[in-house]
């Protein structure tokens, strides 16, 4: 982990993307945390965010998966395929609590998301009830429950409806564990977009944005709600010790409705670029992702699942009950997170 310049020093900004830990804090018996699907994007961030507040991390990963942000001399690594079901009972014994990162995303196939996301999430719980794992919390995602009504941001009282199989993969995983709430403490996070250093998927629309011209998806508005990724991993470990209910569920947003304009805007403005807007009928949109992913058998930045959620146009969710139960509040305002980003990408020539 290594810090970009003395400045940034003093602020606890590592050129990894990360943060510099606390240090003089004593812990009289630290607790054990595992997270899984530590190597990636939000996972780095949570071993992080945990090792701050003063757990004793450990991080849970696949045999394939990469270790470019996990060389932290404070990082206990553990190795375990989800997708195969093997090797948990012996890493899970002696820890306390568990954040259950790990997951395939929108684009996979419905087998791969049921394996991974459902069958995956079920074998974690069940060998943490086992192993007396006090409490599970599970980052789920805004597509569990649905686009809102309208430019009404979705709270948790809303009625949840799924439009997407990875949506579906992910509030089926969630009824699991609110079957269990009674055998293990559950909480459960719905994320929607996060961005930040070590995200590659929002990295095509900073790349677009470089350019001359910047196409924009439909002809009406799409608002979205977003969070910046030391925000959304602070949330987790909020989660882990926050007095609340079993079954609790919470939307982890960062209060700011946006429309695509406005994020080309924000994004623009950090890249100090200004191309020419082209809107594309969605239509467009989906026969590209069929093109990429049917016939070139390649993943799209944007797939056809992906593209019928932005059909729905309204993707806003209001993060008030987590600020009130789970004593966490975003920190980074927009215009700061995506200067950030877009700072980190160029350092690590991704930009």
């Amino acid at each position: 982990m290594g810090l970009e310049t003395d400045r940034d020093a003093k602020r606890g900004v590592c050129r990894d993307g990360g943060v510099v830990p606390k240090t003089g804090v004593v812990v009289s018996k630290q607790k054990k945390v595992l997270v899984t699907g530590a190597s990636g994007f939000l996972g780095s961030h949570v071993c992080e965010a945990a090792h701050e507040e003063g757990y004793e991390v450990h991080a849970l990963i696949r045999s394939t998966s990469s270790r470019r942000w996990l060389k932290h001399h404070w990082l206990n690594i553990h190795v375990a395929n989800l997708d195969e079901l093997t090797g948990l009972s012996g890493v899970l014994k002696g820890m306390d609590v568990v954040i259950h990162n790990a997951g395939a995303t929108s684009g996979y196939s419905k087998e791969t998301l049921q394996k991974v996301n459902v069958e995956g999430t079920k074998a974690i719980v069940e060998e943490s009830i086992k192993a007396g794992v006090k409490r599970f919390v599970y980052v789920s995602s805004q597509a569990a429950g649905g686009p809102s009504k309208g430019t009404y941001p979705k709270t948790e009282d809303d009625p949840d409806c799924p439009i997407s199989t990875y949506g579906f993969s992910k509030k089926t995983a969630e009824e699991i564990l609110l079957g269990l709430r009674d055998r293990i403490q559950i909480v459960i996070l719905r994320y929607p977009v996060i961005y930040g250093p070590r995200g590659e998927e929002m990295l095509p629309i900073f790349k677009i944005l470089s350019g001359p011209f910047q196409p924009v998806m439909g002809f009406k508005p799409l608002y979205t709600s977003m969070i910046y990724v030391t925000d959304a991993a602070q949330a987790a470990v909020a989660a882990l010790q926050a007095k609340v209910a079993s079954g609790s569920i919470y939307y982890i947003a960062d209060g700011v409705d946006y429309t695509l304009e406005y994020l080309y805007d924000l994004i623009g403005e950090a890249l100090g670029k200004k191309g020419l807007r082209i809107k594309l009928p969605l239509w467009i949109v989906s026969i590209a992702a069929w093109w990429v992913h049917d016939v070139r058998k390649k993943r799209p930045s944007f797939n056809r699942e992906e593209v019928r959620e932005f059909k729905a146009r309204f993707w806003l969710a209001s993060s008030e009950k987590a600020m009130r139960e789970l004593g966490w509040k975003p920190q980074v305002l927009p215009q700061e997170g995506f200067a950030k980003t877009i700072r980190w990408y160029r350092y690590k020539r991704w930009l």
